[in-house]
């Protein structure tokens, strides 16, 4: 009798180091001395620009796992993302007060550039809109939507293809994904949803450009109504 096969650790960690090190910088943001309880116009830009810089090279150093977003998708699934992203971002906002907090997924910084002179206000947010639409989508679809739903499937995930989706790995990743952010609810209808997506277009590619355009979407959203709690 043998034990069942398990992926090397070699083959993990270029999925989970750029999504490791996000989260990292990300709780290190909760402890900058806060002023007038809000976060410190001065550090708290200073480091989410350290943040891009740093998970950028990890991304680099680990662009091995890149492959997984082979093919590009075709003018269907790529459609079927943008619409996907749409909806996506429409249900955040649309259910924003209607589910219950979480307490212990803590909250948002919610950082106002409005604090911040023009120029430095518009960089703040050249660079948020970066590590949202470009950075953010490719660690984590690489992370829950590629590693993470084939882990599920099987220990030695490498040997699943990129795009299989089971019932128990989409509810798995979705449960995670939605219960790493505090807005839970629409994070797990967004895991779902994308989970869906992956099915649907067996296209990896296909999930970044739909969480690109929902970031996007949102983005726009927050420096349009200055509704900041989403940041």
């Amino acid at each position: 009798m043998t034990d069942e096969p398990t992926s090397a650790p070699q083959s993990v960690m270029p999925y989970v180091l750029p999504m490791a090190g996000f989260l990292a910088i990300t709780t290190l943001e909760g402890y900058l001395p806060l002023v007038a309880g809000r976060p410190n116009p001065t550090w708290y830009p200073i480091l989410y620009a350290v943040k891009v810089v740093a998970v950028s090279a990890l991304v680099w150093a680990c662009r091995s796992t890149w492959r997984d977003l082979a093919p590009r998708p075709g003018i269907k699934s790529l459609a079927l993302a943008i619409v996907v992203g749409l909806a996506i971002a429409a249900l955040w906002v649309g259910l924003d007060g209607y589910y219950p907090e979480l307490p212990f997924l803590g909250k948002r910084t919610s950082f106002d550039p409005g604090v911040l002179s023009p120029a430095a206000k518009w960089g703040f947010i050249a660079v948020r809109m970066l590590g949202l639409v470009v950075l953010v989508p490719l660690i984590e679809e690489l992370f829950w939507r590629s590693f993470l739903m084939r882990w599920v499937i099987e220990n030695d995930f490498d040997r699943v293809p990129v795009g299989r989706v089971t019932p128990l790995a989409a509810a798995v990743t979705s449960a995670c994904f939605g219960l790493a952010h505090p807005e839970w609810l629409p994070g797990v209808l967004t895991g779902l949803a994308w989970a869906w997506l992956l099915h649907a277009t067996k296209n990896l590619s296909a999930c970044v450009v739909s969480h690109a355009v929902a970031n996007l979407a949102l983005g726009l959203y927050v420096i349009a109504t200055g509704d900041w709690k989403y940041w």
